[in-house]
């Protein structure tokens, strides 16, 4: 799933939750290494604005070997490993502050675990680089990444109407009270 797509799902999901923010925030944690890498991908000229909105991942993976720090990062980024020792951490008093953000983080490995057929994440690194690939894909064809496509964008937009009309429902209502 797109980064920015974790996003909007856990906003609607936690939006009356008191930290949601740390919960949308978390939810795109282990995609923040690849906006990095979009930035000097741009600098040193290897991709252009008009390339940004609708990057090419075969393009892109064959970028990414020039960045072994990225690839790193995304391991850590997308490890169970990982998230459940920081998720072990966030149950420690002194540190529960953390535990939305984390949270959120881990509904991105999930969310992953169930859309990356192609290219699979190593969900137990660094204990081993074994794969799980999901039968669909959001972004490859030959995994149903058009239909998934349709459909999370077709709930992605009811779901946009039914907050923006819920919210207006509320001014109305405040509104009639008022007069």
């Amino acid at each position: 799933m797109f980064t920015l797509h974790h996003g909007f799902w856990m906003y609607f999901f936690s939006r009356s939750h008191r930290e949601v923010w740390k919960f949308v925030l978390g939810s795109m944690l282990p995609d923040y290494v690849y906006g990095i890498f979009f930035i000097i991908l741009l600098i040193n000229g290897l991709i252009d604005f008009k390339e940004l909105l609708h990057v090419d991942p075969l393009k892109m993976m064959a970028l990414l070997p020039l960045y072994p720090w990225v690839v790193k990062a995304d391991l850590i980024g997308h490890s169970l490993v990982v998230w459940i020792f920081f998720m072990l951490l966030s149950l420690l008093p002194h540190l529960k502050i953390m535990q939305a953000f984390v949270v959120g983080w881990g509904s991105h490995i999930l969310v992953d675990a169930l859309t990356h057929a192609a290219h699979a994440n190593f969900y137990l690194y660094p204990l081993s680089m074994a794969q799980v690939h999901s039968p669909v894909s959001y972004w490859d064809e030959r995994y149903f990444a058009d239909e998934f496509r349709l459909v999370n964008g077709t709930l992605m937009g009811i779901t946009l109407l039914y907050l923006i009309g819920r919210k207006f429902y509320r001014w109305w209502k405040k509104k009639k009270t008022n007069d």
